[in-house]
């Protein structure tokens, strides 16, 4: 069979800001899930989506409206317990600017193509044929390769302290998407860890935000981020990474 062709617009499209709703890269704490859990309707759709822009995202002016999504709202806990910010996770969300440009949190997205869930990825050929990739799991590691490239870099510049990954599922994808010492590799509660960036930021791959098996209560988050920040503080030191 001959070699396919890498559709330019896909390349420019995935190693770019895409796919993330963005912050402050400046944050000392990241967020990072899988992909976006909204599905593009068609090729047509995704194409558009190839033509730009890739700026960097934000919640600036819109902190309420996106905590209407539960996946943002557990988001908003987790940043809740981890900061110790005062009772009202929503109020608090707001007052401290979670994922605004001058705020705190910077949330992305290891994939760029949003899918409702993993169970209804279509890649047929036509999906084949308009990106230049095999099947979807040849994509997600072109991803994890090269779109991870681009926020390895992203990190060596904002250096932030610690990266949340939701879905322990994919713990390998996360690790290899930001380039991970893999002696590093370490289990906690609730957590899988491993640092990058020269040692200075750590990686934890954790369970998704809801779902049964999921962190689907307050007293869950409080629990992981507490125990997070327990490890966070060992290992960085407790005045160095919030």
């Amino acid at each position: 069979m001959a070699k396919r062709q890498l559709n330019e617009k896909f390349k420019h499209f995935a190693c770019s800001h895409y796919g993330c709703d963005g912050g402050n890269l400046d944050s000392s704490v990241w967020v990072c899930g899988l992909e976006w859990g909204t599905e593009f309707k068609d090729l047509a759709d995704l194409e558009k989506a190839m033509e730009g822009p890739f700026n960097v995202g934000n919640w600036d002016g819109q902190v309420q409206e996106r905590l209407k999504y539960q996946y943002n709202n557990k988001i908003a806990w987790l940043y809740s317990y981890l900061y110790d910010w005062e009772h009202g996770h929503k109020e608090q969300a707001v007052r401290h600017k979670l994922m605004c440009s001058d705020g705190v949190g910077f949330k992305m997205n290891a994939f760029p193509i949003s899918f409702k869930n993993r169970s209804s990825v279509s890649w047929n050929s036509d999906m084949s044929k308009r990106i230049g990739l095999h099947s979807f799991e040849v994509y997600l590691e072109w991803c994890i390769s090269h779109r991870g490239r681009f926020f390895q870099s992203l990190v060596k510049k904002h250096s932030p302290r610690v990266i949340v990954c939701t879905g322990k599922g994919s713990m390998m994808s996360f690790f290899r998407f930001f380039d991970c010492d893999l002696t590093t590799v370490d289990d906690g509660e609730m957590f899988n860890v491993a640092r990058c960036n020269d040692n200075n930021t750590l990686v934890f791959v954790v369970p998704f935000f809801g779902g049964a098996s999921g962190i689907n209560s307050f007293d869950k988050m409080a629990t992981l981020a507490s125990n997070i920040s327990k490890y966070a503080d060992n290992a960085l030191g407790s005045t160095d990474w919030k």
